[in-house]
């Protein structure tokens, strides 16, 4: 049966669906479909760019097929008694069923299996719609940018033994992407880092070369303790981009995910960002800067001078190998919460890059066993001092 509203059959949503999840554009699709492309994302809208559950039939309902022997037993004259004895069924069952379907003289099996389909699709109520001391909470959270996974974790830790405050990161997701359930107000979603009015699936990230460096030293050569993430002050860095050519530095410590930002106000050219860093990683402790990664951009042609300041050493990851800084990566993408690509990053402060900063490092990570970055150095900090 296809979708009436929107005109496609069950075969094209299992389509539109498919390709969503691979991450192929909506042009894409409506070539594929011989489909317009608003039509499509009127589709996607619908749910929240979230794929529905599959309708399934519950073993306890009534069947086509059984449905279809009522209409015969009504045909032959027999009782709902009757009809339910052969069937296995209770006689109300099937006196409710011919009742709601037009009584004994207008019954008939298809459009009594249909209507039945159609009340079955009736919204089902959210946790968050009736629990109103834990939506507050899940309110205020979103409102200081906590990703929904963040807050899940939060709360089962927070409420260890009230299953009642407990709330899947999936149901809130729903909440805030799926129209009809209507728990949040319509603009909540701006809070989340993608800022997306339907979710989307994680597309695939392009790497590319940017040229070549003097003397830079393979990650290779970088110390087991920095690889296995076993001592605090290993970072990674990159630059991250607003509209060119204004930028900002990010480091993120390997062991605790504590993130540095740093103002670049005068632009991004080798010896601007090697100023910028030495003044900025100068005033951190020896113990917490202990070595960087980068990957192959031009901004960090100046290594060497780096080096030789703070005597800190900065490798360099192999061509088109992002993961081996996959925790700045990382990062990166939940900085563009704060710092979009269509604004001029020079008119952040150093100030304004330290709350934004401390924003993330506040927040609980999986990766920590939820943990906040700043929980986790202050607690290898604390022990180092003790031993």
């Amino acid at each position: 049966m296809g979708n009436k509203a929107l005109g496609f059959t069950m075969d094209q949503e299992n389509t539109i669906w498919e390709m969503w999840r691979r991450g192929d554009s909506l042009s894409a699709t409506g070539r594929v479909l011989g489909e317009s492309v608003p039509q499509i994302g009127r589709f996607l809208r619908k749910s929240g760019g979230i794929r529905p559950l599959p309708r399934r039939r519950r073993a306890s309902h009534l069947t086509a097929g059984e449905r279809e022997e009522i209409s015969r037993g009504i045909a032959a004259g027999d009782s709902a008694r009757t009809i339910a004895d052969k069937l296995g069924r209770s006689p109300s069952t099937i006196a409710r069923e011919i009742a709601r379907n037009g009584g004994r003289e207008h019954y008939r099996a298809t459009p009594a299996d249909a209507a039945a389909y159609v009340r079955a699709r009736r919204p089902q109520i959210s946790t968050l719609s009736t629990r109103n001391f834990l939506r507050e909470i899940v309110t205020g959270k979103l409102s200081e940018q906590w990703s929904p996974q963040q807050i899940s974790a939060w709360l089962r830790r927070e409420y260890p033994s009230d299953p009642q405050m407990w709330v899947s990161h999936e149901t809130i997701y729903r909440c805030l992407y799926i129209p009809s359930r209507q728990v949040f107000d319509d603009t909540k979603f701006h809070e989340l880092r993608t800022d997306r009015r339907i979710r989307r699936p994680r597309g695939k990230k392009r790497s590319h070369g940017r040229g070549q460096i003097r003397n830079r030293v393979s990650i290779d050569h970088r110390s087991s303790a920095a690889g296995d993430r076993s001592e605090p002050g290993h970072l990674e860095g990159d630059l991250v981009f607003g509209t060119r050519p204004s930028a900002v530095a990010t480091l993120v410590d390997r062991q605790s995910r504590v993130t540095h930002v740093v103002a670049l106000p005068d632009g991004y050219r080798a010896e601007t960002v090697a100023d910028a860093l030495i003044a900025y990683l100068g005033r951190l402790p020896a113990h917490l800067r202990r070595s960087l990664t980068w990957d192959r951009g031009l901004e960090m042609a100046a290594h060497e001078r780096i080096t030789a300041v703070l005597d800190l050493p900065v490798y360099f990851c192999a061509p088109h190998h992002p993961w081996q800084r996959g925790t700045n990566e990382n990062t990166n993408g939940l900085l563009r919460q704060y710092l979009r690509k269509n604004a001029d990053l020079r008119t952040f402060s150093q100030e304004d890059l330290n709350s934004i900063a401390a924003r993330l490092n506040d927040r609980p990570r999986r990766v920590l066993a939820w943990d906040s970055p700043r929980q986790r150095e202050d607690q290898v900090l604390g022990s180092s001092a003790v031993g």
